[in-house]
C-alpha cells in the first residue's frame, strides 16, 4: 500500500504547484499591515524575575518597500505584555531587510533586523540592589513568514521571530519569540 501512496503524493504535490496561480513579483511595492500573536520572553538576568519564561500577548505594525522583486526594505514596530510576576511590558522597532520569494500566490520570506527596544518590569523595580523599571536595549531579530495574497491589494498570512536583546543593565541577554497572524494592505504594482 505504501508504494502507491508515494507516487500520487508526488502528483498531488506537482499539480498544485503546476497549477497555482502566479503572484507576480515587483519593485518598489509597498506593504503596510500589522499582526497579533503570542509572545515569549526568556529573561537572561537582565529582566528583574525569578521566571524563566514570561508568555504573554505581542502586537505588530509593519512595512516593507522593495528594493528588488526579491529583496525588501523592512521597517517593525512592535510590543508585548507578559502578565507574569512581575508583569512586563517591551516596546520598540526596527529596521531590516528580507528576503521574499513571490512567485505564487504563498509567499515566503525572511528577515534580519536591528533596533531599540524598551524592557518595562513592574513592581519591584527600583529599589535597593534591584534593576530600573524600564532599561532600554539593542534588539536583534530574525523574522520569518509565509503570506498568501488573497488579491493584488490585500494579503494574509503567519509569521515567526526570534530575537535577542543586549545590552541590559546586568548584562544578560533576554531572548524573545513570537508568533503572529497577520495582515497587509499591498500597493505600487
Amino acid at each position: 500500500m505504501r508504494r502507491t501512496r508515494a507516487p500520487l503524493l508526488l502528483a498531488s504535490i506537482l499539480s498544485i504547484v503546476a497549477f497555482a496561480p502566479a503572484a507576480e513579483a515587483y519593485e518598489r511595492q509597498w506593504h503596510v499591515g500589522g499582526g497579533l500573536g503570542y509572545s515569549l520572553v526568556l529573561p537572561g538576568g537582565s529582566i528583574p524575575t525569578t521566571a524563566t519564561s514570561l508568555h504573554g500577548v505581542g502586537v505588530a505594525l509593519h512595512g516593507t518597500y522593495g528594493l528588488t522583486d526579491a529583496f525588501n526594505l523592512m521597517v517593525q514596530v512592535d510590543g508585548s505584555f507578559a502578565p507574569g510576576s512581575p508583569p512586563v511590558l517591551l516596546a520598540g522597532g526596527g529596521v531590516g531587510v528580507g528576503y521574499v520569494v513571490d512567485v505564487l500566490r504563498w509567499v515566503p520570506w525572511v528577515g534580519v533586523m536591528v533596533g531599540g527596544y524598551a524592557v518595562s518590569a513592574f513592581d519591584p523595580c527600583g529599589a535597593a540592589g534591584e534593576t530600573g523599571c524600564t532599561s532600554g536595549r539593542l534588539g536583534l531579530s530574525l523574522p520569518f513568514g509565509l503570506d498568501y495574497q488573497v488579491n493584488r491589494s490585500f494579503t494574509i498570512g503567519a509569521s515567526g521571530r526570534y530575537g535577542v536583546l543586549l545590552l541590559g543593565p546586568k548584562g544578560g541577554v533576554d531572548q524573545m519569540i513570537g508568533a503572529f497572524l497577520r495582515a497587509e494592505y499591498v500597493w505600487g504594482y
